[in-house]
């Protein structure tokens, strides 16, 4: 799976995340260097192609990536706080997973939440997808504390009523390179009453997407040398620049330059090297869990949980 940072910038400023708090000049790769990427990816057997962010559409090249990935055959998602989503609706209803970013339906919590008093423009812009396009899945991410908890119900009920899938993360903390977020992961009994909620919430809504496994990997610290995590040879970290880091999206200690084929990257001894040692695990990885590094991880740690996953998946459909 490529996970491909189009860019680090956000116009949103949430309680939880810091990546609004700096917004340094990036250097985007041009439009062709992207698509040569792709068109690598697919030559290395790459299956699944991920846009992130910051907030991807704020990369205007974003819609001409998603038809050019959906042209190679890739499965295609990408999360987006939904600000412009009605200005591309087109271009998002392409993808194999459109997902979007809504803690709760209360407003003046959304604002407070989120930094900006943005959900009637987020709501209105769904619906208008949903009336106007033909689409694949879209599914509504909630990140979530014991702030919002108790909204989720009213949530889900939204979701069911629009046939849309929930899918409930506990909020963490995402450490960078460069910078500290606040720390607000929560204590193992504020986790517990979440999980139980979530759970609790799936018997009612079948639209609920909730990992039990997910929420245990949390409670017992996150990645491990007993679970160790494989983001550097599981995931291709795509910087907004082309560039692929090493070993995950949020800390790097080595990057594949952009001019470099994805094949040369991954075959050169720098790559193998950090490839092998990342099982045994660097300081800024002891306690991390990040959910996208944890999905690889799991399938390739256990092949318990990844039959598990697919049951839950397979649950949803």
């Amino acid at each position: 799976m490529v996970m491909f940072e189009t860019t680090l910038h956000c116009n949103m400023k949430c309680g939880y995340c810091a990546i609004w708090q700096n917004q340094q000049p990036e250097t985007r790769a041009v439009r062709e260097r992207v698509f040569r990427r792709m068109d690598e990816a697919a030559d290395f057997g790459v299956f699944a192609w991920s846009f992130s962010g910051g907030e991807p559409l704020m990369n205007p090249n974003v819609p001409d990536y998603i038809e050019y990935a959906a042209r190679k055959g890739f499965f295609t998602s990408m999360p987006t706080n939904g600000l412009a989503l009605k200005k591309y609706a087109a271009a998002c209803a392409k993808l194999d997973q459109l997902e979007v970013s809504i803690d709760t339906l209360d407003r003046e919590k959304f604002a407070r939440r989120r930094g900006i008093d943005g959900l009637p423009t987020i709501l209105a812009a769904l619906d208008y997808l949903l009336g106007r396009y033909e689409h694949h899945t879209i599914q509504i991410n909630a990140a979530v504390d014991l702030d919002n908890l108790d909204d989720l119900p009213a949530l889900a009920s939204f979701c069911t009523e629009r046939g849309l899938l929930l899918h409930t993360e506990a909020v963490h903390n995402v450490v960078r390179t460069t910078w500290r977020t606040e720390d607000v992961e929560l204590a193992r009994a504020d986790l517990d009453r979440v999980a139980a909620g979530l759970a609790a919430l799936r018997e009612t809504f079948r639209c609920v997407r909730f990992y039990s496994d997910y929420y245990n990997f949390y409670r017992n610290d996150g990645f491990t040398k007993q679970f160790p995590c494989r983001s550097a040879s599981h995931l291709v970290n795509m910087r907004p620049d082309g560039s692929i880091q090493f070993p995950c999206a949020f800390v790097h200690v080595h990057r594949g330059a952009p001019d470099m084929t994805l094949r040369e990257i991954y075959e050169s001894p720098d790559v193998r090297r950090i490839i092998s040692e990342s099982p045994a695990m660097w300081d800024f990885c002891k306690g991390c869990k990040i959910g996208c590094p944890y999905e690889v991880s799991a399938y390739r740690n256990s092949p318990l949980l990844a039959v598990r996953s697919a049951i839950d998946f397979l649950h949803l459909h």
